[in-house]
């Protein structure tokens, strides 16, 4: 599943389902950085692909996909 991420002014992330503005997840740093270790910690926003289960894990069962 795609998703997309933005850091927030505090330093934590807020994730989303990619095509979502209504459902999102915040996470903070050391949650994120276990969620997606290839993202480097000076980054401010991007996407990514998650597996459907840390996918459930996160959004829960319902997840809106784009």
């Amino acid at each position: 599943m795609q998703i997309r991420y933005v850091r927030t002014v505090v330093g934590w992330w807020n994730v989303y389902p990619a095509g979502s503005d209504d459902q999102f997840v915040n996470l903070n740093p050391e949650e994120f950085a276990e969620l997606l270790p290839q993202v480097s910690r000076r980054a401010f926003a991007g996407c990514a692909e998650i597996g459907v289960t840390a996918a459930r894990e996160l959004f829960g069962e319902e997840v809106w996909t784009a």
